[in-house]
């Protein structure tokens, strides 16, 4: 059965939802679980525009306290389900970090939006970069988004 359950999260609602159910799973297994939040570089994501890039330090402080933030939130949501947590915040490309960080897991619990079409791919889907990657399992919680 699964012994350590690797949990990517961005703090959207989505990923929150995995992580309960992740949670849940690694509780149920009797599986060590950690949280792995990745922050990626803001001047290889953002356009390069000179007025900005004096900013990108506090761009990452912003970066990193909201992760910090996220992480606390999934400290919280493991307490409320009973379990320990290990949390890391990690800088890098999202699918390439998570996909090595899995490398010392068995089981990686992600969420997806099920994006489409032209949203899809604007955005990329992190979730689908990580299943073409890992030979690890990887359990995909799909999340419905509201169409209001």
């Amino acid at each position: 059965m699964y012994k350590r359950v690797l949990l990517p999260t961005d703090g959207s609602p989505c990923s929150d939802h995995a992580l309960r159910e992740g949670f849940d799973l690694a509780r149920t297994c009797g599986a060590e679980a950690t949280v792995l939040y990745v922050i990626e570089n803001p001047l290889l994501t953002l356009p390069m525009l000179p007025e900005g890039i004096p900013y990108e330090a506090d761009l990452y402080e912003d970066l990193k306290k909201a992760a910090e933030e996220v992480l606390t939130s999934a400290r919280k949501i493991a307490q409320e389900v009973g379990i320990p947590v290990n949390t890391i915040m990690h800088e890098g490309q999202p699918v390439p970090t998570i996909v090595e960080f899995a490398k010392d897991h068995d089981l990686i619990v992600m969420g997806t939006h099920g994006r489409g079409g032209l949203e899809k791919l604007i955005l990329g889907s992190v979730t689908e970069g990580v299943l073409h990657r890992t030979d690890k399992p990887v359990l995909v919680i799909h999340c419905k988004r509201s169409r209001s």
